[in-house]
């Protein structure tokens, strides 16, 4: 038997599984049920025109996407208000038997892949990671690798050089590795493989960052711990916080992340247990089981969904549950860093790559042995996506439904039955809309209301609810304008294109007028189309439409906005959009905040320096 923990044997373990996930599917069957029922009733009025089916059918799938999140977001909320600093704990039971004074029984190698980034962060990140692993005493449980597919011989040369003197600076004597590849085979994928054919045979684990990863000893030498005690384990995702922002985008999306994703990740790791999933960096993993299990397979055809799996951590996950092994998803965030897109049309570049990625997933959902759960995890994937696609059609239909009430476009099938003994129990279509809109706001009240209780680390209550509130309100008007980014990159993909994986871009970049208008062409043509077929066939919905025609007509304005470090720095000098790593940085942050934020921290790491010398 798959040791689990010590104190949650085989048979209870599956069956508090069983009821968690029967409590799940309960809460998304009756609030889907409730929802569409809710629907249905205000359509029907002589009969159920063709129409009217496929809007009812469309926003069943709405309703569904909407609910998972609704109540993993509830879940996580409960369970960090009861439970607060113990919740990751409770919901995963990785850390029943954690000793946190225990040596490492296992060898780890720390690998870092890059492909043309900047040498300079790179390297700090590298050297914050080993300089607080090292300062934990416990360092010659651990190698660090820099795994580099650069083909810039620029980059390399200063790739060769920092790595030089990181080595001297700290005297590491073969701790550290820097290994350059002279052909990228296969991408990052084949960076890693390259790794585990060549040193894989020397470590018990493998701790997988990204080229903006920073981890904290503490962190790291806990999941080793956690690997150590659970031999049944293939695989611990902890939850990476943003950080290290500037510019107004990013620091709207560091903000975000760092209030809720806490929340949905306990929420998520409540129903998914041991059939959790992989985000490609900061997390552990098995390296013998990975080495054995996760071979991707290359998909056959042509166009944007054949050969390479390009997101390789979904597929990777899904191989090692199809072998027993748990995987697990830690929600908890201190000490795991990354950093994110720092204005809105680069993180549109990363979402091309990461949607052609998520719908090749889709060939692989009817391979033979992977778990249930291993398959949702591919269809969200790819519903994250697809998404946007439900909600442009969504929209252009209700103004058409509207029109057919007085002018009939489709067939209508009389009822079988009388529907009015529903009346009393469903709601006007008023309110159907602020219940669904509750619901899709619901999770960042929920976290804001559990930021109250370290509020003075986003700088007090009062800058807290201002900064959700910003955050809420941009939110609201970008999400028509990546609507309509994502239904291009979908309808380039269905039409063959494939998409380029160039370096993603991580340094702050201002977006020039030119390039903001010719990216948002589609979002004012989008506009335009919305608001002349609402205004002639459903001219009182114009008030409702209002906050995504505004999205869309301000899309290139907005992009301008998103990219400026002077907005996003005067927010921060102001107290708004902060988070608690900016307040109170962790000892293995200084680095990063001085050199990227341009502000000084005021945190003294001296100690850390000399601990880790010693």
């Amino acid at each position: 038997m798959n040791k689990i923990t010590s104190k949650l044997n085989k048979n209870n373990f599956s069956t508090l599984r069983f009821r968690r996930r029967l409590l799940f599917v309960l809460l998304l069957t009756l609030t889907v049920s409730a929802l569409t029922t809710n629907l249905t009733h205000n359509l029907f009025e002589n009969g159920l025109s063709l129409l009217e089916a496929i809007y009812i059918f469309l926003s069943t799938i709405a309703f569904l996407w909407i609910s998972q999140s609704f109540w993993t977001s509830v879940i996580g909320f409960l369970f960090r208000l009861f439970y607060s600093n113990k919740a990751a704990a409770i919901v995963s039971p990785l850390t029943q038997d954690l000793d946190p004074t225990s040596s490492p029984k296992g060898k780890t190698a720390i690998v870092m892949p890059a492909y043309n980034e900047d040498p300079e962060l790179v390297f700090l990140g590298m050297e914050q990671t080993l300089r607080s692993v090292l300062a934990t005493g416990h360092g010659s449980s651990f190698d660090f690798f820099i795994l580099s597919d650069t083909t810039d011989t620029n980059i390399t040369e200063k790739e060769e050089t920092l790595a030089q003197e990181l080595n001297h600076r700290y005297g590491l004597h073969g701790k550290f590795h820097y290994r350059r590849r002279e052909i990228n085979t296969g991408r990052k994928v084949g960076n890693i493989k390259d790794f585990c054919n060549r040193w894989g045979s020397d470590y018990d684990y493998m701790v997988v960052l990204d080229a903006d990863s920073i981890m904290s000893g503490t962190t790291i030498l806990n999941m080793t711990r956690m690997m150590d005690n659970n031999t049944g384990t293939g695989l611990i995702q902890v939850l990476p916080r943003a950080m290290g922002q500037k510019t107004l985008f990013g620091r709207l999306t560091q903000f975000n992340i760092r209030l809720t994703g806490e929340l949905f990740a306990t929420g998520l790791s409540y129903w998914t247990m041991n059939d959790g999933n992989y985000w490609g960096h900061n997390a552990i993993l098995r390296l013998a089981s990975f080495i054995e299990h996760c071979d991707l397979p290359t998909l056959s055809g042509k166009g944007p969904l054949a050969g390479e799996i390009l997101s390789h951590d979904f597929v990777e996950a899904a191989l090692l549950r199809r072998a027993d092994l748990n995987v697990w998803i830690y929600p908890e965030g201190k000490g795991s860093y990354e950093q994110v897109p720092t204005n809105i049309l680069d993180h549109i570049v990363r979402d091309q790559r990461w949607c052609q990625g998520n719908f090749q997933h889709m060939r692989l959902l009817g391979t033979k042995g992977l778990k249930t759960v291993s398959r949702i995890h591919m269809l969200m994937g790819a519903m994250s996506y697809a998404s946007s696609y439900l909600w442009m059609m969504l929209l252009l239909m209700s103004a058409f439904l509207v029109t057919e009430r007085t002018m009939p476009i489709s067939p209508v099938f009389p009822l079988l039955y009388d529907w009015s003994i529903f009346t009393s129990y469903t709601a006007s279509p008023l309110s159907l809309f602020i219940i669904v809109m509750s619901m899709l706001f619901a999770p960042k009240i929920f976290a804001l209301l559990l930021a109250y209780r370290e509020a003075s680390s986003y700088g007090g209550s009062v800058k807290l609810t201002i900064s959700c509130l910003i955050e809420i309100i941009f939110s609201a008007i970008t999400a028509p304008v990546l609507m309509i980014f994502h239904v291009k990159i979908i309808s380039a993909l269905l039409l063959g294109k494939t998409v380029k994986w160039d370096t993603q871009i991580r340094n702050g970049r201002a977006i020039p007028w030119g390039e903001a208008f010719r990216q948002h062409q589609a979002h004012l043509i989008a506009a335009l189309v919305l608001g002349v077929v609402y205004f002639n066939q459903a001219p009182e919905l114009l008030l409702w439409l209002a906050p995504i025609l505004t999205g869309l007509i301000l899309g290139a304005p907005l992009a301008i906005a998103f990219g400026q470090e002077n907005i996003g720095l005067f927010l921060q000098r102001h107290g708004l959009l902060l988070i608690p790593e900016e307040t109170r940085p962790p000892e293995e942050l200084p680095l990063i905040f001085t050199k990227f934020i341009q502000q000084s921290t005021g945190f003294d790491d001296t100690n850390l320096t000399q601990k880790a010398a010693e």
